[in-house]
């Protein structure tokens, strides 16, 4: 019986803890394409660019109610004091609407509507400057990684050459001086070391600031740099709808809108109403009809203004237009000579780095080949290795501003 009670505490229990909300956490180490949604959802870029696109709508919303202005009320109200009109009050009300004329509420509503659109155009050039720059980061702290794994194994070997080197120098087998060369190189690698976890830190520090994470959130990286820089690439949309461009006509359309409602204030804006009167014993209800008379300010400044602003953004986006299938293929062309750079390193040099290492380090023990000469060729191998770390990373990047420049970000 105890037993059947116990196991009903624990799946009460259970169920209760599994009916509260649980806050969900981001995984502390993230493949790129997690990052990129990660930025997607909280990136703080992002998230103020999507609220200039709620605050663009707040615009729209104010334009679209059919009258601009609230009707005015006025009241008036006063004893009578002479004694030749009897005491009492006088009294007077007064309704008045002002109307817009000249096509003033369409021209503010395109404004609006215009608004809206070159912010949403605005906050995809956002999304993809910020998806490039986490992509960069990422990819960055990737290299970072490799750089350290690298650093790493040339301090293994230089901590298993210093060891050996001091047993045989205590052997009486090798002079002081050979011995001091091999613990000069630990410490080199030790140093190197310190500068990758360092960068790798730093990097991953950037990397929590872009995406919106907490300083104290654990973070890591995971993926192949070479495999990033080998997957195909191919345009989304038409050139046309590249968000620069789009930006750059919703800017042109809020030009010829405030151009228009610069225009509509050539046309008065008419007053109508009613107004009652009560004085002694007498009433009246007359009609009101206000109208200004626009003979000196006619909206001239901004007509100018929105004219000359229109023809600037027109003339900037036909530049951008012409320009930009030279900045894709420039940025194509980057892309491949950097990735033929990184096969021409694999295909001829990399094979051959493992084999020259192992090779010194047999000639350094058969005694055909000293410690200086040893430590010469395990240093070209590291530069090397450290070299086609560096330029795989150059393949990525460049791919990276190839997708971008493309709109081809996961």
């Amino acid at each position: 019986m105890s037993y059947r009670l116990a196991a009903a505490a624990l799946g009460a229990a259970v169920a209760l803890l599994g009916s509260r909300p649980v806050a969900a956490q981001p995984p502390s180490e993230l493949s790129l394409e997690e990052a990129l949604a990660l930025a997607r959802q909280r990136a703080p870029a992002l998230v103020e660019a999507a609220g200039r696109v709620a605050e663009a709508r707040g615009g729209v919303a104010g334009a679209l109610p059919l009258l601009h202005d609230n009707p005015i009320l006025e009241a008036e109200a006063g004893p009578r004091t002479a004694p030749s009109q009897g005491g009492g009050m006088d009294v007077a009300l007064g309704l008045a609407q002002p109307l817009e004329l000249g096509g003033k509420r369409g021209a503010r509503l395109e404004l609006a509507r215009a608004g809206v659109a070159r912010a949403e155009a605005e906050q995809r050039v956002v999304r993809r400057r910020v998806l490039g720059e986490v992509a960069s980061l990422f990819l960055r702290a990737l290299h970072a990684r490799e750089r350290l794994r690298l650093a790493r194994g040339a301090q293994e070997a230089a901590v298993e050459l210093s060891q050996s080197t001091q047993r045989r120098f205590e052997l009486g087998e090798l002079p002081v001086v050979e011995a001091n060369v091999a613990r000069v190189a630990l410490a080199r690698a030790r140093a190197d070391v310190v500068g990758a976890e360092g960068e790798e830190a730093a990097l991953l520090g950037e990397l929590r600031e872009v995406l919106g994470l907490p300083g104290e959130q654990p973070l890591a990286v995971r993926g192949d740099l070479s495999a990033w820089t080998r997957q195909p690439l191919e345009p989304t949309g038409s050139p046309r709808e590249r968000p620069e461009l789009l930006a750059l006509a919703a800017q042109g359309e809020e030009a010829r809108a405030e151009q228009r409602l610069a225009e509509a204030a050539a046309w008065p804006e008419l007053t109508v109403g009613v107004r009652y009167e009560r004085e002694a014993d007498e009433s009246a209800v007359h009609g009101v009809l206000s109208v200004p008379l626009p003979l000196f300010q006619r909206g001239q400044g901004a007509r100018a203004t929105s004219a000359a602003r229109g023809q600037r953004l027109q003339a900037t986006l036909e530049a951008a237009r012409r320009t930009r299938q030279a900045r894709v293929e420039a940025a194509r062309t980057r892309y491949q000579k950097r990735r033929e750079a990184v096969e021409v390193l694999e295909r001829e040099a990399l094979p051959l780095l493992s084999e020259n290492e192992s090779l010194a380090r047999r000639s350094y023990e058969a005694g055909e080949m000293g410690l200086a000469e040893l430590l010469l060729v395990r240093r070209e191998v590291l530069d090397a290795r450290g070299d086609y770390l560096a330029r795989l990373l150059e393949a990525a990047l460049s791919r990276v501003h190839f997708a971008v420049e493309i709109g081809a970000l996961p």
